[in-house]
């Protein structure tokens, strides 16, 4: 089996453990909640492929200064059209073995995601570090990614699929966690409204407390 370059996931969300997810997404809106992420705080936003117009918003924002991550890939011509755009950074609702396959001879670091042991043994064999539990509260929430990460010490993980502010802490009082993702803080109706002041004040805060959890996580572990 061959195994991926090992694309460094833990690096691109080390100053950012909550990664904004972007699936209704709204093409007029793109500049300005770009714009509004980063005066938050932010750097990486990812922009989910489950609509049409979402190439647009990626071809639109290639100019900001926020990475960009494709979310919900699921075919590798996705990963071709993708590199047209620039996009180096992509994440797969499940584990599919010719999507990973596609991604290494592409380039583009796939978060790939997983729900069983299974499909987690087979990422890590295939070279990944880091992959994403979908949908996480679904499945079992903590307690269910801590059960199956115990023999798994290899592999790090991205929460998304029920993830809110509300939960947070839940997730990151584990220290498999690398940084959790949600859509909270890019509430559609807020989107709707141009009620930006509203987005930026909830991404500044769920950022901030995403950033003390894990740091208390850390030093727990340290301190271990």
């Amino acid at each position: 089996m061959s195994r991926v370059l090992p694309f460094d996931w833990s690096s691109l969300l080390a100053e950012q453990p909550l990664l904004p997810v972007w699936a209704k997404v709204q093409v007029v809106a793109a500049p300005k909640l770009a714009a509004t992420l980063l005066e938050a705080g932010y750097k990486v936003l990812e922009v989910t492929l489950r609509q049409e117009q979402s190439w647009e918003v990626l071809q639109n924002l290639r100019a900001s200064p926020l990475t960009l991550v494709a979310g919900s890939v699921r075919h590798p011509d996705q990963l071709a059209r993708l590199q047209t755009l620039g996009v180096r950074w992509a994440v797969s609702p499940g584990w599919c073995p010719v999507l990973a396959e596609a991604a290494k001879k592409s380039g583009i670091g796939l978060l790939p995601g997983i729900s069983t042991p299974g499909e987690a043994m087979q990422a890590s064999r295939m070279g990944y570090q880091q992959v994403k539990l979908f949908p996480a509260k679904a499945l079992g929430g903590p307690a269910y990614l801590q059960a199956i990460a115990a023999p798994l010490p290899e592999l790090a993980f991205v929460a998304t699929g029920g993830v809110s502010q509300a939960n947070m802490a839940d997730w990151f009082a584990l220290p498999q966690i690398t940084a959790v993702g949600g859509s909270w803080m890019l509430a559609e109706d807020l989107i709707q409204q141009q009620d930006w002041q509203a987005i930026a004040h909830l991404a500044k805060t769920s950022l901030k407390m995403a950033k003390t959890l894990r740091e208390q996580t850390l030093q727990q572990g340290v301190k271990g």
